[in-house]
């Protein structure tokens, strides 16, 4: 049953990070629901179910992005496992230690795909740092105004 919840939660994660960039393309530049998700489901399960939604998470980005296939999945991979261990450490259910995560995910996310490029050999092309910073806000805006709403659903 927690499977098929974690399931469900990430195709309605695809569909509203889809349906973001279709309609309002310069909201989608400062949130990435993929990050919140898979923060949210390493904050509230343990490390394995966390990594594995990580990976299935980055590849659906990576299909839908049209990036190379498995750079998302690794890098949401290793996010769901270091949060997740982060998790398991430190008290981290307060809204402030959770936007931190939040936003120290959209910083760790192109600092692992340059990590990932230069082991690749490929050029990557490192966001600004008000871009970095506004994705942050964006998603630790949104990541905590997640956690409330699904704090509140059965």
């Amino acid at each position: 049953m927690n499977l098929l919840r974690a399931l469900a939660g990430l195709a309605i994660v695809c569909l509203a990070q889809m349906l973001i960039g279709q309609h309002f393309p310069g909201l989608a530049k400062r949130c990435d629901l993929f990050s919140v998700y898979v923060v949210y489901i390493a904050l509230t399960r343990p490390a394995r179910p966390a990594m594995l939604i990580g990976g299935g998470a980055g590849l659906l980005q990576d299909a839908l992005t049209g990036i190379v296939l498995g750079l998302n999945g690794f890098k949401k991979t290793l996010l769901g496992f270091l949060v997740g261990t982060l998790g398991s450490l430190f008290m981290l259910n307060q809204p402030v230690p959770r936007f931190s995560i939040l936003f120290a995910a959209a910083i760790f996310d192109p600092l692992a795909g340059w990590a990932l490029s230069l082991a690749m050999g490929q050029h990557f092309v490192f966001p600004a740092p008000m871009d970095l910073a506004l994705l942050g806000m964006g998603n630790g805006i949104l990541g905590l105004a997640a956690f409330w709403v699904a704090a509140r659903v059965p």
